[in-house]
Parts: structure tokens; sequence; C-alpha cells
């Protein structure tokens, strides 16, 4: 089996971890289902294994699924196209077996990786500052109003890893941060003042914050939902490209 390059076959062997099964199963035709379970190195975005979750990297879907779930997704998989499995009206049949648990799908997202051969050349039209675990804690924790960037939870085994500010003057106008999703993938989150959009900024911060992070040690990843269209231009401003789309279930209130 060949990958693309060695940043997509970091996020299959992520995906591959997240979903119990090989990496070579995103790079199939035919789509598969596995049963949800707990493993060390995987995404975790609560404490529990997901009750439904499925990912395409453009040809065949893996599902993974809660004992409850196990027979409509194999039925789910058997019946659809590969990546057809995130088509609407396939959204709509999953939704309406998860309202029996009082869950449902929340937005697909798509999730972007750097382009092969990154490098980052500074733009600087402002001034930015870098700032690790312990700074973000001590220094921007008591800034508020960045939650795309920032977790604000010191005790999240999903830890805020490092950040990149945008300054006018002393004023902080924009934030990247990344969070520790797994040993090896940390995604960003990037906000900016109303005021200072449209300029530039966040696609600066995307670039210089990819390049501490590949520094760092780790891959990193940039998701946002699918009707976000202003994310997905940030992301291609700081290339980035397109590589899987996920969804997942969640409680409903």
């Amino acid at each position: 089996m060949k990958f693309h390059n060695e940043l997509i076959a970091s996020a299959a062997a992520q995906l591959a971890r997240d979903y119990c099964c090989s990496p070579e199963d995103f790079f199939k035709t035919e789509n598969k289902v596995t049963l949800a379970r707990s493993a060390d190195g995987q995404r975790r975005f609560k404490k529990e294994p997901d009750f439904f979750r499925a990912a395409t990297m453009g040809m065949g879907t893996v599902i993974s699924a809660s004992s409850e779930m196990l027979e409509f997704s194999r039925d789910l998989s058997e019946r659809s196209d590969g990546a057809e499995i995130f088509e609407q009206k396939k959204i709509w049949a999953i939704n309406n077996v998860l309202k029996n648990y009082n869950k449902a799908i929340g937005s697909a997202s798509v999730y972007y990786l750097p382009r092969p051969k990154y490098r980052y050349i500074p733009a600087n039209n402002f001034r930015t500052r870098i700032y690790e675990e312990k700074e973000i804690i001590s220094e921007l924790y008591g800034i508020k109003g960045f939650n795309n960037a920032l977790l604000y939870d010191s005790k999240n085994p999903r830890r805020d890893k490092l950040a990149v500010c945008a300054f006018n003057g002393e004023k902080i106008i924009g934030i990247a941060g990344a969070s520790s999703d797994s040993p090896i993938m940390w995604q960003i989150g990037i906000d900016v003042l109303p005021e200072y959009r449209r300029m530039g900024v966040g696609s600066e911060l995307v670039s210089a914050l990819t390049q501490a992070v590949f520094m760092h040690g780790a891959v990193p990843y940039y998701g946002t939902w699918t009707g976000n269209i202003a994310s997905q231009n940030t992301a291609h401003r700081a290339h980035y490209k397109p590589v899987w789309t996920e969804m997942f279930s969640f409680d409903l209130e």
C-alpha cells in the first residue's frame, strides 16, 4: 500500500486508531463497520466511546458504531456506495435511527492537512508571538472570546499545547491555538476579532502555528463544518487541502 505522502499516512494511521481498523481501510472502495471501543492513542472528544461515528477519505467509508447501532450500520454500509453515506438522505436515515436513543448527527466536518513540503513565509503585516502550554494557561486563559482557538480548560486530556497571537499595539486581535487531540495529531483552531477579519490575520496565524506544530514533532490538522465557507477559505489561504470528512453523533437535550 502506497500512501500519497507522509502527512496523509499519519492521518490514516490516526483514523485507524480512532475507528479500530487498518489504515488501508480508508483507501478501499468498499465500506467497513467496526465496534466502537476505547484504545490508546485515539482522538477522544468525550470520555465514553462514540455511539456512531463515520469517516471517509473520499473512497469507502469506515463506520465505528456502538453495539446498538451495529446491525443498522452494517445494513447501511452494504446498501451504500462509499462516500455517499455522507449524502443528506443517508444522514436523514441515520438520524431516524439515532433519535430512538435521543441522539443525532452533528454537522459533517471537513478536515484539512498542510500541503506537502509546507513552508511558512511570514507576511510581517502585524506583530505575532508564540505561546507554549504553561504560558497559554497563565497569560491567555484570562482573555475570553477566543473559544474556537482555545479550550480554556487546563484539566482536559486534550490540552492547548501551542498558540500564536496577533497584536495591534498591545491588543490581541486574533489567536490560533493547537490542541493535542492525540499524541501525533494536533488540531488548529482560529479566532479573529470581527473588526480585523478579511485582512489575512487568520491565514497568517494558522500558517505560523502550523510551522510551530511541525517543530514540536506533531502533525497539524484543521477542521471546519461544511457550511463555514470563511473558515474553509482560511484553510486554503494557509496552504491546507481537504483530506477527509467525518461525522459524529451527539446527545440531544
